[in-house]
């Protein structure tokens, strides 16, 4: 074994630096917190190339000498505590002393301050973790830090790093999140110089909440507010109405940091358990204010998690907040059908069509008349006569399923049937999912599209404008048409055909929430497997559906010539065999 060494300064400072600095994110987190312990009110980030190129963060705090900006550089130098007694009575974003000389070892820095009572500033440049040098600088009150060519000297961890696009999007996420959690703080984000998002830092977490998420999604959320010895909770919570595919959407704000914590985001979800169908999570922006002495905020290199010290008590606190918010508000979800006429494109003709569509919580004003609805059954027959076939001709396929012939529904949700070898059960709703998946994939970049007559309004925050910008073309492909209309809002002016109607935004903002879960590593493939598997399970006969005989027969036509007819897109068996033997047996023969 070598013998024990001192590591040299340079290389302690590369090991330090790659455990705060992990990507550009992590160098806007750390200067805009820094812009907010020294009071700043305005907050200005600029990004170039994702912030691989350059970050830039701007503010009107207090300002440093230029006596502080010498020592700002150094490890472990920092105004925000004085000893380890301060550690218990935390109440600063920033305590460690690590961003600056951490940044500064990874990248060419500029730093550029003033304090608001002297008449110049002072200006330092730095590169690869050594000051080059530091001269009278004249500026307005406040700091300016620019940090150019991050991981310039690391070559192997700036290979690491993901495309511009996917690098700005989580820099914008960051400082959406920052702008919920300090709402008398203004922050604006810009691309090159060019501003792609701004919170007005009225002090007021409606209006944060309104400039990430837009108007709409406020309007289907209710406050939140409760207090119990000393622990405050507020915030904004989402009806069940506004629920989302991931917990992206879940924002934990800990005495106005913004942190993962898995106990209060534990609480969020079990206090809408019983009102979101499995697989959903609620959009919820809750804030706790708690003593210092009861959170311990230095457990992470960069502070992206704390841990109470009362978690019992804090969960509760949460579930009876959130349930009491949305008892007091009519929350219950109720079946509405209305008319909401498409135009389906095809190929060769275009053909209007009127559906059914399922909403939640209309207001007694938007209701409409009601609308007539087609019978899924009757559906599946026409799309067999349209295709030309026979009901019972289904038996020509090779691919695993024999000669049946339908003996009779099994309600809720199975068709019997009787083969040469025993009795076949079907079930319906994975059947046609296997059939309406398959279909969706065959048809692939030819697949086409429905025109809404009503165009649907989203108003995405900037991670998923961004997700949305990089991805347009695959979307654009899969048969949906947008538009953009200024800033963060886009039109949805088409949707695939086969997405039944009402269900355009939900469904798209699901396939946003895809992107954003499975990060740069999903593919063209993965992408049309998930959107296919998505349509079809939403367009499958669902249980309880009645079918005539000539549908069930229509069905299973179709399913024999899918390639794997004996699973759902999600792994669940479509077909149960019962042989002669096995029945046999069972009667004791």
């Amino acid at each position: 074994m070598a013998s024990i060494v001192i590591l040299d300064e340079f290389t302690a400072n590369q090991i330090a630096a790659g455990e705060v600095v992990e990507r550009p994110l992590s160098v806007v987190k750390e200067l805009v917190e820094n812009s907010l312990d020294a009071g700043a009110g305005r907050v200005v980030v600029n990004l170039e190339d994702g912030g691989l190129k350059a970050v830039s963060v701007a503010d009107d705090g207090c300002g440093m000498d230029e006596e502080d900006l010498r020592l700002a550089f150094q490890r472990h130098a920092t105004s925000k505590i004085k000893s380890a007694s301060d550690l218990g009575q935390i109440v600063t974003l920033g305590f460690r002393g690590e961003a600056l000389p951490s940044i500064a070892a990874v990248s060419r820095m500029s730093v550029t301050t003033r304090t608001h009572a002297a008449l110049t500033g002072a200006r330092a440049e730095v590169e690869g973790g050594s000051l080059l040098s530091v001269s009278p600088a004249g500026c307005p009150p406040g700091t300016s830090v620019s940090v150019r060519d991050l991981f310039f000297n690391t070559p192997a961890r700036r290979k690491t790093m993901k495309s511009p696009a996917t690098e700005g999007a989580l820099c914008g996420d960051v400082i959406s999140r920052l702008a919920m959690a300090r709402p008398a703080v203004s922050f604006e984000l810009r691309i090159k110089g060019r501003r792609v998002f701004y919170s007005p830092g009225t002090g007021n977490l409606t209006d944060a909440v309104t400039a990430v998420y837009g108007v709409h999604q406020v309007r289907e959320m209710v406050a939140v507010d409760a207090g119990e010895g000393g622990l405050m909770v507020s915030g904004l919570a989402g009806k069940p109405s506004l629920s989302r595919s991931t917990r992206s959407h879940i924002t934990i704000i800990v005495n106005g940091r913004y942190v993962r914590c898995p106990v209060v985001a534990g609480a969020v979800e079990e206090a809408y358990r019983t009102l979101l169908p499995q697989g959903r999570r609620p959009m919820v922006v809750l804030s706790l204010t708690v003593a210092p002495d009861l959170l311990d905020v230095n457990v992470h290199p960069a502070k992206l998690e704390v841990r109470l010290l009362e978690e019992e008590k804090v969960a509760g606190l949460v579930i009876g907040a959130i349930r009491e918010a949305l008892r007091q508000k009519t929350v219950i979800p109720s079946k509405t059908v209305v008319p909401s006429t498409v135009m389906e494109i095809r190929k060769k003709d275009e053909i209007p069509q009127n559906h059914a569509q399922i909403t939640f919580q209309v207001e007694p004003e938007e209701a409409g008349p009601v609308a007539w609805d087609i019978p899924l059954a009757e559906k599946i027959s026409d799309a067999a006569e349209q295709a030309g076939e026979e009901a019972v001709d289904y038996v020509s396929g090779t691919k695993g399923l024999p000669r049946l012939n339908v003996l009779a529904q099994l309600l809720p949700t199975y068709i019997l049937a009787g083969g040469e070898d025993g009795l076949y059960i079907i079930d319906q709703h994975a059947a046609h999912e296997r059939v309406l998946y398959e279909e969706f994939l065959s048809a692939g970049r030819a697949g086409a599209s429905q025109c809404l007559l009503v165009p649907v309004v989203l108003e995405l925050d900037y991670r998923e404008t961004a997700v949305l910008t990089e991805k347009v073309l695959w979307f654009n492909d899969a048969g949906f048409v947008i538009e953009h209309f200024g800033g963060n809002t886009f039109l949805l002016r088409g949707v695939p055909l086969q997405l039944p109607a009402g269900q355009e935004k939900e469904f798209f903002l699901d396939m946003l929430d895809y992107f954003k879960e499975r990060g740069p590593g999903a593919s063209r493939v993965e992408f049309y497997d998930r959107l296919a598997s998505s349509m079809a399970c939403r367009n499958a006969i669902k249980a309880g559906e009645k079918l005539s005989l000539s549908s069930m027969e229509a069905l299973l036509a179709r399913l024999t010539r899918t390639e794997t007819p004996y699973t759902c897109p999600h792994g669940r068996p479509t077909v149960i065999h019962l042989s002669y033997r096995d029945l046999e047996t069972r009667f004791k023969r």
